[in-house]
């Protein structure tokens, strides 16, 4: 691997953990990042210890999710 590509991978490595954040910093920049209330950014994270550090991509999976569910249908229906 070239020197100018390791630097990349190394760069590319250490923004992703520059990125990291705390529930509770998720929390606070609901608005500003994602244009979400603060109350639905706590149930999108419901499930994530107070300490865990989450990317900012985990967290848009989670938020996307929370906001629009995926109807589950149930095969026992008589509709």
């Amino acid at each position: 691997m070239s020197e100018k590509r390791m630097r990349k991978s190394l760069a590319t490595a250490i923004q992703r953990e520059v990125n990291k954040r705390k529930k509770s910093e998720w929390i606070e920049s609901a608005w500003p990042v994602f244009k979400a209330e603060r109350f639905e950014m706590a149930g999108a994270l419901f499930d994530c210890e107070a300490n865990a550090e989450l990317t900012k991509q985990e967290v848009k999976q989670k938020l996307d999710a929370y906001l629009h569910p995926k109807e589950d249908k149930n095969v026992n229906s008589t509709n």
